[in-house]
């Protein structure tokens, strides 16, 4: 179960082009556990979803969760230094 973990480097939401697709090493990623909140308030969990996990917009297939000003390039050079 460590792979599923922020501790061990497990991303809080599994999905690539989410925002919350962030490890607790990251930059700006404060503390750790199933539940996060943006600086603009928005708060999120995540759970199980199969054999995934994924917050909950994107589980919900609500997201994936955008930051605010965050343009979709943005998003794709993430996806690039995956």
């Amino acid at each position: 179960m460590t792979h599923t973990e922020l501790e061990h480097g497990a991303p809080f939401c599994d999905n690539l082009v989410c925002a919350l697709h962030v490890r607790a090493r990251d930059a700006m990623v404060e503390g750790g556990g199933n539940w996060l909140t943006l600086p603009d308030g928005r708060t999120f969990g995540r759970s199980r979803f199969g054999e995934t996990l994924l917050c909950d917009a994107c589980g919900t297939r609500r997201g994936p969760v955008r930051l605010a000003g965050e343009p979709a390039q943005e998003l794709y050079r993430r996806l690039a230094r995956q």
